[in-house]
């Protein structure tokens, strides 16, 4: 019985070290205002198998929405009539003929 009672706590630390580490990748993946931030973070998701569990969905479901919302705000708009950036128009344009 003690033997067991041993291994349930095991198990245990091994499931919430798991959450742990997603969730740290998921504050990363949400603190970042650019795709290759986003991209990096997503890197340092644990390669080994984490056992899926209701915590770890809803922490892999919050990192992705987070995911979507960087891409969707870095996303080029397709409205004409939307100023441009400074930063990524053509100079040779602004100069009058």
């Amino acid at each position: 019985m003690h033997r067991l009672f041993v291994i349930c706590v095991a198990l245990a630390a091994c499931t919430d070290r798991d959450v742990d580490r997603m969730a740290k990748v998921r504050d990363e993946i949400c603190q970042c205002k650019t795709v290759k931030c986003a991209e990096t973070a997503l890197e340092h998701v644990p390669k080994q198998d984490v056992k899926s569990n209701p915590r770890t969905q809803k922490i892999a479901r919050e990192m992705l929405d987070c995911l979507a919302e960087v891409y969707q705000s870095n996303a080029p708009t397709q409205d004409p009539d939307a100023p441009s950036d400074p930063e990524t128009s053509d100079p040779a344009s602004a100069r009058k003929p």
